[in-house]
């Protein structure tokens, strides 16, 4: 249920970031394209090296803290290979800078750690 809810985290995060001034996608032919390529890049890395608490609603502060903290920088650099892979390819997301990629980086983890504690949390259960 967790790996729904990062993938689908990861997805509106990066809308969300594209918002932002600096983030810009990047095809000539269709827009989408681009963005569901380096939403894919982004995804894989980000199942790949996944820093999430187990039980976000019973974390104790300072673990939750540190672990929010070092997620939005692994999200900074993700976004910042993306924008690297992005100038290689000529199809994804461009990001200005090192600031704007760390506000990107904040917004998906705000919006990943957001549905972890909107939705029902997972039971010990296996289905």
């Amino acid at each position: 249920m967790y790996k729904r809810r990062r993938v689908l985290g990861t997805y509106l995060g990066m809308a969300l970031a594209t918002l932002l001034p600096g983030v810009r996608v990047v095809d000539f032919d269709t827009p989408w394209v681009g963005f569901v390529v380096a939403g894919l890049v982004f995804v894989i890395l980000n199942q790949l090296i996944h820093i999430y608490p187990s039980d976000i609603r019973n974390a104790p502060a300072i673990p939750l803290l540190v672990l929010g903290a070092i997620g939005i920088v692994q999200d900074t650099l993700i976004w910042l290979l993306v924008s690297w892979i992005t100038a290689r390819t000529g199809s994804g997301i461009h990001v200005d800078g090192f600031l704007t990629a760390l506000a990107a980086g904040a917004t998906v983890r705000v919006t990943v750690l957001a549905l972890f504690v909107l939705g029902p949390q997972p039971t010990g259960e296996a289905p």
